[in-house]
């Protein structure tokens, strides 16, 4: 990783703008959040976190939208993808995104329409978090019993 005293003063000046495709906005979304996880100095994170903001703005306006003609060679291939995005996060760490998302509603700090989406990602959080927890581990065979996790 770049130093922090360089790399994030100059992913304060990356450009992006409403005519940015939505992959560069995604991949400078992610440049953001990796850096921001990582800086120590308060005002380089609130930058960083201002600039986050402002691209999933652009980021989300562009979500209803059909993929642009000069995207979609790039989200192309010949061969069905081995892998796809996963979301995969201990169970530790889940419950612990859950309770600060539960202290962050129960502070009064943020606007209702603020409350509403803290709420909505709450709960598709705790849902996930809940089949997580309840999902079979083992698999009964003529063998015996095997883990599952031998199959993953």
């Amino acid at each position: 990783m770049a130093t922090p005293s360089t790399f994030p003063l100059a992913l304060l000046t990356v450009p992006f703008h409403y005519a940015t495709d939505f992959t560069e906005l995604a991949d400078n979304c992610e440049r953001f959040t990796e850096v921001i996880v990582e800086c120590d100095d308060p005002a380089h994170k609130m930058a960083l976190c201002g600039r986050l903001s402002a691209c999933l703005g652009l980021l989300q306006s562009t979500l209803q939208e059909p993929v642009p003609d000069a995207i979609k060679a790039s989200l192309t291939v010949d061969h069905f993808p081995t892998r796809s995005p996963v979301f995969e996060a201990e169970s530790d760490q889940l419950c612990r995104y859950c309770q600060l998302l539960t202290q962050l509603l129960m502070s009064g700090l943020l606007a209702s329409s603020q409350q509403r989406v803290m709420g909505d990602l709450l709960s598709t959080l705790v849902g996930f978090f809940a089949d997580t927890l309840k999902m079979p581990r083992w698999l009964r065979t003529d063998d015996g019993v095997v883990a599952l996790d031998v199959f993953l």
